[in-house]
């Protein structure tokens, strides 16, 4: 076994690379807002992240889905089951991708690339 320290804002940002990497590619949007879920949740963690810098354990991505919804739509309609979740996975992982990017910027202070195409080409389209 072979266990090495590693610094949770580089984890989040592969995550986000990673994330964004499947996005652009048309890949997988329940892996998209998985990871982009991940990495937002590591990096509210860190000195300077998250809302006003308060700390919270991790949620999980269905959770998270669940609140986004009960803002955005009537607390009365049941957008879950015991085998479906009813949710716009393009709308999820873009939110998300925002979200986790919003707070690696808090963070870190910088932008990838692919964060910056993110932000230029899908969350303020031409």
């Amino acid at each position: 076994m072979q266990i090495r320290a590693y610094l949770k804002q580089e984890i989040a940002l592969k995550q986000i690379e990673t994330a964004l990497g499947i996005f652009f590619a048309q890949g997988d949007l329940f892996s998209v807002i998985t990871l982009a879920a991940a990495a937002e949740e590591i990096l509210a963690q860190l000195p300077g992240g998250g809302p006003a810098g308060i700390k919270r354990a991790f949620t999980s991505i269905f959770e998270i889905l669940r609140i986004k919804r009960n803002r955005d739509h009537d607390r009365h309609f049941n957008f879950e089951d015991e085998e479906l979740v009813h949710m716009d996975p393009y709308q999820d992982a873009v939110f998300l991708l925002g979200r986790a990017i919003d707070e690696y910027q808090q963070v870190s202070g910088t932008l990838t690339p692919d964060m910056l195409r993110f932000n230029t080409s899908v969350r303020t389209p031409e």
